[in-house]
């Protein structure tokens, strides 16, 4: 009987044992996968926040820092944010994250510049900080720092006078929860704003002008507010959508620049019901009309009568002369070939055709109503003539070559001036080689204030050592009034002769 009663406790211990042991491989396999969703759902919030177009490495290497994103003050250089502990952001927590994404300030106390949008982020969900920790701690760690430092010129070097600038700038932290997901997006995580809006005498946002359109170096981030002219009124939230994912809208709207690698790095891999809820949003915007808007940037109807056109074989090739012979093209072809018409006969027919049309089953952009084209700015067209189209969307499209280098800056000036009046609905166009050169520059537009900041400065440090040397001029002569030998009382004074 006592064997009986020891072996059935036995049983029981052994089943107990064993039924712990299988919950905690339970409990840990559960806390495995649910680390494996916060890490992934990590992933797209840095993708839709888009921090690969700035930490990206010089040689493409994700998260690796060093690339200068120019701003009016000078480059700003992207740090390493991979998992290295020494170089990186391998030793942040949660908490520290936080305060570099809603402060703009590092654990050491170091205030960043808002090249790095934390303005944006600041509004940023509690959720979503902790699932982009989780994933940035899995990033491979690239264990060096980026070759180029942060160098900006005297006083916007003093980085303790962003505390200043974020006492005017940034609002009270806003509750994600109060907002729906189409605002979220596009005021706080992708943060348009930021590139879109304008900029004040103190570099801060210019919220009255709230999407309006903003220069980028050579770039021009467009109007993007409801404005039917101007800005975004004429597409609809479908064709918005599609853009996001492909960086092409039909065969008039192609993005490059800096909106094509947003494309490219971010905007491709949110889901559909993100995209929508972007394009949705933005469609509610109060429109920012422009005077000097004279036609829709955007025309559907050009869009739809492009719409199934076949493909044509054309003779114009971007060949030299010697090269043209051989392709069926002679030279001789292309009358007066360093006229404006001649110039895009050589460079741009081949893709976009004689008439501008484009080929569209085989996505070369048309230039007949091209939103560029289009545009009362003609920075983007400058800019894309220089540079070319460089990052494709979720379906890779034909990219376009930049001719700078090529063609000098009145060669430029003419080809853009033609295809604006030829393909773009401009009754005229006035580009010189002038506003190619200062395109080219990237030279940004500052306030009084921060252009002559520097001599305010040092005129501020002159002053301030003007008042020093004075108070220890006062005080020293003041002491020495204090103990200078007083003429005694006794002391006889000198007679007066009669």
């Amino acid at each position: 009987m006592w064997h009986q009663l020891v072996l059935a406790a036995g049983l029981v211990l052994t089943g107990s044992l064993a039924g712990i042991a299988l919950d905690s491989t339970a409990i840990a396999a559960e806390k495995t996968a649910g680390e494996a969703a916060l890490v992934e759902r990590g992933e797209y919030i840095a993708r839709a926040a888009d921090c690969m177009a700035c930490h990206v490495g010089p040689n493409g290497t994700p998260f690796a820092g060093g690339k200068p994103v120019p701003t009016p003050l000078g480059n700003i250089i992207a740090t390493n944010i991979s998992s290295s502990k020494e170089f990186g952001i391998g030793n942040y927590s949660v908490r520290d994250l936080t305060g570099v994404l809603r402060e703009g300030k590092t654990p050491t106390g170091k205030h960043l510049y808002p090249a790095m949008p934390y303005p944006a982020y600041r509004g940023l969900t509690a959720d979503d900080i902790e699932a982009l920790h989780a994933y940035l701690q899995t990033v491979p760690a690239v264990e060096h720092a980026p070759e180029a430092k942060t160098n900006l010129d005297f006083p916007f070097n003093m980085r303790f006078l962003m505390i200043g600038w974020n006492l005017i700038n940034l609002d009270e932290e806003v509750s994600a929860s109060e907002k729906d997901r189409g605002s979220y997006l596009v005021e706080n995580l992708a943060h348009c704003g930021i590139c879109h809006t304008p900029r004040d005498d103190m570099m801060g946002s210019d919220e009255t002008q709230y999407l309006g359109g903003s220069q980028l170096g050579r770039w021009y981030a467009p109007n993007i507010t409801s404005d039917e002219f101007a800005g975004i009124g004429g597409w609809s939230e479908e064709q918005l959508a599609d853009y996001f994912k492909h960086g092409q809208a039909g065969y008039i709207a192609q993005a490059a620049g800096p909106m094509g690698e947003a494309v490219h790095h971010s905007l491709q891999y949110l889901s559909d019901s993100d995209r929508m809820a972007i394009a949705s949003y933005l469609k509610t915007v109060p429109p920012i009309a422009d005077d000097q808007q004279e036609n829709p940037v955007f025309d559907s109807r050009i869009n739809t009568q492009l719409i199934g056109r076949d493909p044509v074989v054309i003779k114009a090739t971007r060949f030299e002369p010697e090269e043209l012979e051989r392709h069926g093209l002679k030279a001789e072809d292309i009358e007066d070939p360093d006229s404006a018409p001649g110039l895009y006969q050589q460079h741009c027919a081949g893709c976009h055709m004689d008439d501008g049309t484009g080929q569209p089953v085989s996505f070369y952009a048309s230039l007949q109503g091209n939103t560029a084209l289009r545009s009362a700015n003609p920075r983007n067209l400058v800019a894309v003539i220089l540079e070319g189209v460089a990052y494709n969307g979720a379906t890779p499209r034909p990219l376009m070559p930049g001719f700078e280098g090529e063609l000098d800056s009145q060669e430029i000036a003419d080809l853009a001036n033609y295809v604006r009046v030829e393909f773009g609905g401009h009754t005229t166009s006035n580009i010189d080689a002038n506003q190619v050169n200062h395109i080219a520059s990237g030279e940004q537009p500052v306030s009084g204030l921060i252009r002559y900041a520097p001599l305010l400065a040092w005129l501020g440090v002159l002053v301030a050592v003007l008042l020093i040397i004075g108070l220890v001029w006062f005080f020293w002569a003041r002491r020495r009034r204090q103990h200078a030998p007083r003429a005694s009382r006794h002391t006889p004074k000198n007679k007066v002769r009669p």
